[in-house]
């Protein structure tokens, strides 16, 4: 794994370094199959107001598809890197968690026989707590928005009127909307 650590506005003393080497190669352990991955450790010093926020470290891991990432705050850059460090491991050691459940849950299944596919539709229909059903009659965008918005959800189904097929309408977290068409093949 490729470590890289960078000052802005300062220069990294080589004690910090070191620290942030040795804190992130317990990374190594949670995910030993991501050699190529790149560590980029980026600490400021910042002219801030509150003494508490005058350092910040970032750190992004990435590499096989894994993307962690942790900024904090501190009066001092060593305890900085200590927490942001330490995000950085409990993600990494979240997504290894996640992985290995998921592969033992697929090999208690595979182990247990095979299952068909009514089976899995039965267990489907055991989880689903609710089934919905409403008219849809054909609007434009805008309605469909208005709609979603009287109803207080985050989305909406709707017939498009001026596209002639059902679409989705949501609010992203930023706040605007997206629209799902789905393409018939």
């Amino acid at each position: 794994m490729e470590i890289t650590v960078r000052g802005k506005h300062f220069d990294v003393p080589d004690s910090v370094e070191q620290r942030a080497r040795r804190k992130l190669s317990k990374l190594d352990h949670y995910l030993p199959l991501l050699h190529d991955a790149t560590v980029e450790v980026d600490i400021a010093h910042e002219h801030a107001k509150e003494p508490k926020r005058r350092y910040v470290v970032r750190i992004l891991v990435s590499g096989g598809g894994v993307h962690l990432r942790s900024e904090e705050h501190a009066a001092d850059v060593g305890p900085a890197v200590d927490e942001a460090a330490r995000v950085v491991v409990d993600q990494a050691r979240r997504h290894k968690e996640r992985l290995y459940s998921r592969s033992h849950a697929r090999g208690a299944k595979g182990a247990a026989g095979a299952i068909t596919d009514a089976e899995d539709e039965a267990e489907v229909a055991e989880q689903l707590a609710r089934i919905k059903r409403f008219s849809v009659k054909p609007m434009t965008l805008q309605d469909a928005v208005n709609e979603m918005e009287h109803l207080g959800h985050s989305f909406f189904v709707y017939q498009d009127a001026d596209e002639e097929q059902f679409a989705v309408v949501y609010r992203r977290k930023g706040g605007d909307y997206g629209v799902i068409l789905p393409e018939l093949s």
